[in-house]
């Protein structure tokens, strides 16, 4: 949803995204890099949300920044311009509510589809924030993909793409709930370690819904199942190339 802020009594939009942006400017050049964009120019903000550069201009020390409804950025840094609009747009400073926007907002982004998906496949939270996103602050990237294992929308995607990696090895709940119950109904052999085994699978099928997205993801990437291992693989690739085809 479009939101508003006003700057010299002017409103001034923030687009969810740029489909939102495209309904009401269908020919309007969009820069990509905010960084290279000029006064006025619509931008891609780092987290695929689209408003205006409202001023572009030069501090004492020689570095150029930008003024926009998300706040002031200085060009030649690593920092991202995403979130949510601060308190103040003409300070450097930036408040806590950039990171519960991208917590809790509903729509979810390309990138968070790739993160998501890589994620689900065994690459560590951090790495694959880093595959996807424009950044090589390992630090930033760390508490960025925590934020967003946080939020719902993705955590429920790593969820669903867990799922799928099973199935396509032929494990799906009726699987599960199968050979669950001829393990119960076998009088004969030790049977409590394979009922931890498919408890854990179960858990990672997202048939107990109370459990965390942590526990399921720390199971999944510790099962070294050798058709799991091959799928991952494959699964990978695949990823990076869609990756690769979306840039």
């Amino acid at each position: 949803m479009t939101r508003y802020r006003k700057v010299k009594n002017v409103m001034q939009p923030l687009f969810e995204n740029e489909d939102e942006f495209r309904a009401m400017h269908p020919d309007v050049e969009l820069v990509k890099d905010w960084r290279i964009a000029n006064k006025g120019n619509w931008i891609l903000t780092d987290d695929e949300q689209v408003c205006r550069v409202l001023k572009r201009g030069h501090c004492k020390n020689r570095k150029d920044y930008v003024v926009t409804v998300l706040g002031s950025y200085v060009i030649n840094t690593k920092e991202l311009l995403a979130g949510d609009m601060p308190k103040n747009i003409y300070s450097f400073s930036r408040d806590m509510s950039r990171n519960v926007h991208r917590r809790e907002k509903k729509n979810i982004s390309q990138n968070e589809i790739l993160f998501a998906k890589y994620v689900a496949h065994g690459v560590n939270p951090k790495e694959a924030y880093l595959k996807v996103f424009r950044t090589d602050n390992d630090k930033y990237a760390q508490t960025q993909a925590t934020s967003l294992l946080k939020s719902e929308r993705v955590s429920k995607l790593v969820s669903e793409e867990i799922k799928k990696s099973l199935s396509k090895v032929g494990i799906n709940e009726e699987y599960l709930l199968d050979n669950a119950k001829i393990i119960v109904d076998n009088l004969e052999s030790k049977d409590s370690d394979k009922l931890r085994a498919l408890d854990m699978l179960m858990r990672i099928a997202g048939m107990f819904p109370k459990d965390t997205q942590k526990e399921s993801l720390t199971v999944f990437q510790g099962f070294s199942n050798e058709q799991l291992e091959q799928l991952r693989d494959a699964e990978i690739k695949m990823i990076a190339h869609g990756e690769k085809e979306g840039v």
